[in-house]
């Protein structure tokens, strides 16, 4: 099989986290059993640090975390950032004027948090009413007192991402069309009607590679697992990439191995496949 796995990079929403927003047990006890064999494991998610959840930030052995698509990496047991890659507020200021014209929620993540102004709150809200994405967006949200146009001209501090919530997929296109020119961003992609705008030289794979080269791993040495979009360049980093049996059809044909959903254990499957040992599998 080559490199004994040493590292798991794992998405959050869809891959580790079930459509209730938690861990089986099946994958809490592979995720034991490989931190046993000295296994990191980095969650790398769009989500902001703010937006880890008690049942990942709980794991035993979780130091480091991988955020807003690759934006930000902490080490969580010093409390400190070991990489950012932000975009400056004026050049979030051009993509908020690029695409005024479009329909959509408009955010600004900065320092961990996101930050929208109240009408669109509202809007949050009731889209996600009923689903158990919705204590996290309450629990990750600042309403503001105005527009994010007017909270970016205010403070010159940088920003991890802006996330924009679209109503379609056709939305969602025209607003990829309308900011693809714009120097100096680029593109997550995380659900089908949602974007997220983050600085161009950095991605979940780059995130990964920047921190694999910290720790002294090899890309052979990492197991990596995603669903959406924005996970396919995290999987093309590492040694193994597996796509949730949920992934979209992109991301399965971009990875080496297709594992269960993640309703259906496929973390687990695929942690006692490529990293315990045949006498530790059940």
């Amino acid at each position: 099989m080559g490199k004994k796995i040493r590292l798991l990079a794992l998405d959050l929403d869809g891959t580790l986290l079930n459509g209730a927003k938690q861990i089986t047990p099946r994958t809490q006890a592979a995720l034991e059993r490989a931190r046993q064999q000295g296994v990191l494991m980095v969650p790398v998610t769009g989500r902001p640090a703010q937006g880890l959840p008690p049942a990942v930030l709980s794991l035993p052995g979780l130091r480091y975390a991988v955020t807003s698509n690759g934006a930000t990496i902490r080490d969580l047991v010093e409390q400190r950032v070991l990489l950012e890659k932000h975009l400056a507020p004026a050049l979030c200021l051009q993509v908020l004027a690029r695409c005024a014209h479009i329909p959509m929620i408009r955010q600004v993540f900065r320092a961990g948090v996101g930050y929208l102004s109240r009408p669109d709150y509202e809007t949050l809200r009731a889209r996600y009413a009923g689903t158990a994405m919705l204590q996290y967006h309450l629990d990750t949200r600042q309403v503001l007192p105005g527009t994010v146009e007017e909270f970016l001209a205010a403070d010159a501090r940088p920003v991890e991402e802006l996330f924009f919530l679209t109503d379609s997929p056709q939305t969602k296109q025209a607003l990829r069309q309308c900011l693809a020119d714009l120097p100096g961003i680029g593109f997550a992609d995380p659900f089908p009607n949602d974007l997220e705008v983050i600085a161009g030289e950095i991605d979940k794979g780059e995130a990964l590679r920047y921190l694999l080269d910290r720790l002294d791993i090899a890309p052979e040495e990492v197991l990596a697992m995603g669903d959406g979009g924005s996970d396919l360049p995290l999987l093309q980093a590492a040694g193994i990439g597996v796509a949730m049996g949920n992934a979209t059809e992109a991301v399965k044909a971009g990875a080496d191995f297709v594992t269960a959903s993640c309703e259906a254990d496929g973390v687990a499957l695929a942690i006692e496949k490529f990293v315990l040992s045949e006498e530790e599998t059940p």
